[in-house]
């Protein structure tokens, strides 16, 4: 299965490259307030490096959310510009589960965590490798998480109190791949994306 990939929930910017299921390139990093520039051109990039065409792919891969609403809004708009142009499914992935993917030791019981602003997280539980809640928009608090893994935290945690996971645009294609069946969709203007809105804020501090 050949497979373009996407991430842009986040600060990070990044287009992966799969070829018959094997990851062949990537072009990723991070800076903010760049995808919108730099994701068309590190798409033709790849595509080009490889003497390949956008039908030459199976599928599009994209971060669905949440994070960022301008970068989601960039990343899925491309996503569905190139597979409406070659008539493929996209592969909407969730950015936390994504993020999953990069941890090497999945430990019992742990939370992933995605910065959104000021001292507000998109927080998610799993429980070896598995989700085990529903996302939330919540205000952090460092008791509420036993285990933390997360990215862009700095600003509401110290360094030293997570493990730093970056999400990247090769995770979302490798998660992408193993549940193509499942998650892959043709109808590309009926696919979403999951912003988890600001409303109802959950307030954990006595949790």
């Amino acid at each position: 299965m050949n497979i373009l990939s996407i991430e842009s929930a986040s600060t990070v910017c990044g287009v992966a490259l799969f070829i018959n299921n094997r990851l062949i390139n990537m072009d990723e990093i991070d800076k903010s307030r760049i995808h919108g520039k730099r994701l068309p051109v590190s798409i033709h990039k790849l595509l080009s490096t490889h003497a390949l065409e956008v039908n030459h792919l199976d599928a599009i891969a994209v971060s669905s959310g949440p994070g960022s609403y301008t970068g989601l809004r960039i990343g899925m708009s491309l996503a569905k510009g190139l597979a409406t142009v070659a008539k493929i499914p996209i592969i909407p992935v969730p950015t936390l589960h994504a993020m999953n993917v990069g941890i090497s030791q999945k430990r019992k019981s742990y939370w992933v965590l995605l910065h959104s602003h000021k001292d507000k997280v998109f927080a998610q539980r799993f429980f070896s490798g598995k989700a085990v809640s529903e996302i939330e928009f919540e205000i952090f608090r460092s008791n509420r998480y036993d285990i933390l893994y997360g990215f862009n935290l700095q600003t509401v945690c110290s360094e030293l109190n997570y493990y730093n996971t970056p999400p990247s645009a090769r995770y979302v294609g490798e998660i992408a791949i193993k549940n193509f069946d499942e998650w892959s969709n043709v109808n590309i203007d009926a696919i979403t994306l999951n912003y988890i809105t600001n409303f109802n804020i959950v307030n954990n501090q006595s949790l």
